[in-house]
């Protein structure tokens, strides 16, 4: 029956923890305190709207205050630039084609036309079999003591999976006000003061909590006296900026309660978007969703925690939204990479596709050994033909292959020389001048794919390189 293997798959999972010794689990003895771990998301929040990163003047103070005493990651892509794959890989540290959610879900009934969307009605996909979703670090948090909290947009369903604690979320398209907008109360403030209770009633043992905004998402309907910041500045989509600042704002009240209740110091406290939006035309996109561009893929990320990760840095080299869950885990000292898949299925070996980033951030090991991927359903055909995309990011290019579906002899795939055409406005993929780097990217892209079962990146990369006569 439906959700029966997931459900099965979940005991064994809570088993083998309850089996793992203390030890095992935590880094520490007994007295260790294992930090909380604050998760903050913007929805549709774009790189460039967070003032630190230095393109646009906005007003974000507490965010820039955050980077500047934390880790501000320069080059963090997410994997999916949708909502609901890129939050499923967050959780469980996967990229979209393994863990199956690589559209947006609804329940049954939703009326919106939405062509990313489920095609069936979604209410539950965590006990439908054929996705993979246990296997995220909120149940190894939940199973080893930790209090964890959800509030704000969810998008992987309409109740709580059961990992959590507290419970004030929705699955999405909730208004930002709560009645008449600029005359009710801003719903993100409500879900602040939600925030701020659950630090205060669990101050005294190790939680997590995933705060979770809808700003800057549109509507674009900023609280008053944030759009008033920006009547008199230069800049292009005010309304969605002034959300931005209300947003930060939300994000000092955060910062305030953990440094009133002495919690700061010891709260790994992580600032991240799902995904960007483009305010440009591009290929493939009606609503500045579902493409692997910079304005819709890069986006921002901070990590700040005084007692375990040096302050005052930028970092370069690339990560991914799917190196979170291994970071936290780590984090908290949990082993889950080596310890909990030997118990669970016999064998070592990572149970994700990203990594643990604590030990490069301590040692400031900052290098681009290691690309990022982006999996992509654009949200519209180009030139009536539907398709899938996969694209990889290294130092300096920009790989984007796709797969038409209508017609399957279409070739629009892209290359960008990021090094010389930051803007991705030159595509450079039949250009004999870099027929070469071309080829040693699409190997790359082919060695990842096969080593992480992508089927359709194996495909893609391999059909291009036949065509280089290069053999796959």
């Amino acid at each position: 029956m439906p959700g029966r293997r997931s459900a099965i798959y979940l005991g064994i999972v809570i088993v083998a923890l309850a089996m793992l010794p203390t030890q095992n689990l935590f880094a520490a003895g007994r007295d260790y305190r294992p930090p909380n771990v604050v998760l903050v998301v913007g929805d549709w929040l774009r790189r460039d709207a967070i003032g630190v990163y230095g393109e646009k003047p906005v007003q974000t103070p507490n965010i820039d205050a955050l980077a500047k005493t934390g880790i501000r990651f320069d080059n963090a892509y997410t994997p999916a630039s949708l909502c609901t794959p890129a939050r499923a890989s967050i959780l469980t540290g996967v990229y979209p084609h393994q863990h199956g959610l690589e559209r947006v879900i609804y329940p049954p009934g939703f009326p919106g036309k939405i062509p990313t969307k489920h095609p069936e009605g979604l209410s539950d996909p965590w006990h439908d079999n054929r996705y993979r979703l246990w296997d995220n670090f909120l149940v190894y948090l939940h199973n080893t003591g930790y209090q964890n909290a959800h509030i704000g947009k969810w998008h992987l369903g309409t109740s709580n999976p059961g990992f959590f604690d507290y419970w004030k979320s929705f699955n999405s398209l909730m208004p930002h006000w709560v009645g008449t907008p600029f005359e009710s109360a801003y719903r993100e403030d409500i879900q602040t003061d939600e925030g701020i209770r659950f630090i205060e009633q669990n101050a005294d043992r190790p939680f997590f909590l995933y705060q979770s905004y809808y700003s800057p998402h549109a509507p674009f309907q900023p609280p008053p006296e944030y759009r008033a910041l920006y009547d008199d500045v230069d800049i292009d989509h005010k309304d969605y900026y002034a959300m931005v600042s209300s947003l930060d704002a939300n994000v000092g009240r955060i910062v305030a309660t953990l440094r009133r209740n002495g919690l700061l110091e010891n709260t790994l406290l992580i600032f991240i978007s799902d995904h960007g939006g483009s305010f440009r035309e591009r290929p493939g996109s009606y609503r500045g969703m579902g493409v692997a561009y910079d304005e819709t893929a890069r986006i921002p990320m901070i990590m700040h925690w005084p007692n375990g990760l040096p302050g005052g840095k930028v970092w370069e080299a690339g990560v991914s939204l799917v190196d979170l869950a291994p970071t936290i885990l780590g984090a908290a000292g949990i082993r889950s990479e080596n310890e909990i898949r030997r118990i669970i299925t016999g064998r070592a070996g990572s149970i994700f596709h990203g990594v643990d980033l604590i030990p490069a951030l301590r040692s400031g090991e900052d290098d681009w050994s290691r690309p990022v991927f982006m999996q992509n359903i654009p949200e519209r055909a180009i030139e009536g033909s539907r398709y899938d995309e996969r694209a990889m990011r290294s130092q300096r290019y920009k790989l984007i292959l796709r797969e038409f579906f209508a017609q399957p002899g279409m070739q629009h795939n892209e290359f960008y020389d990021l090094e010389t055409d930051p803007e991705e406005k030159r595509n450079v993929y039949h250009d004999e001048s870099y027929q070469t780097a071309l080829q040693r990217q699409i190997e790359l892209m082919l060695q990842w794919s096969r080593a992480n079962d992508d089927t359709l990146a194996v495909k893609l990369a391999s059909a291009e390189l036949t065509r280089l006569g290069a053999a796959p």
